[in-house]
């Protein structure tokens, strides 16, 4: 287990399926849009129809900007994806350097591993804790950078709710 929570792969997955429900919704949309604009060319249509291809022109919008916003979160969901995936392979690898130096990572924390480790040693014990406080400085910076993206990801996701409330709101009224 690493010190850096997440899947790489179910991320990526995720955005995947995000960015080929817009493709999706596009191709769909566009059907719709031909649909309406061959309507459209009528002479003289009923109210009837003109309140609903005023509807369809809202939806036709509010279709588009869902799209753009699914590969919007799709793509940044597989960039998060990328990231983690680096942030989870050097913490794998900050974590076998603290092994190999007698460290254990736990909780993200770097401390001494369990047990008998050598002789009384002043010098291997200073030298030990010299390693520890640069694991720990190392762990403490890549959490860090990983929550700064973990919040661009969070802010690219809130921002997109918004714009869908939005359209969403417009459809209900």
């Amino acid at each position: 287990m690493t010190s850096v929570a997440g899947d790489p792969a179910s991320c990526s997955r995720v955005g995947g399926s995000l960015r080929r429900l817009a493709a999706s919704l596009r191709t769909e949309a566009r059907a719709v849009d031909d649909l309406v604009a061959r309507r459209r060319d009528e002479p003289r249509p009923p109210a009837v129809v003109v309140r609903a291809l005023r509807r369809a022109d809202a939806l036709g919008d509010a279709s588009g900007a869902a799209a753009q916003e699914l590969d919007r979160v799709g793509s940044a969901l597989q960039d998060h994806a990328a990231d983690l995936a680096e942030a989870v392979a050097d913490a794998r690898g900050l974590q076998a350097r603290a092994q190999a130096a007698g460290l254990r990572v736990v909780d993200g924390k770097v401390s001494p591993a369990w047990g008998v480790s050598g002789l009384a040693d002043v010098a291997a014990t200073a030298d030990r804790e010299q390693v520890r406080a640069q694991l720990q400085g190392e762990l403490d910076q890549l959490r860090h950078v990983l929550a700064a993206r973990r919040q661009r990801l969070a802010s690219t996701v809130a921002a997109s709710t918004t714009v869908l409330a939005r359209h969403a709101d417009g459809l209900r009224r």
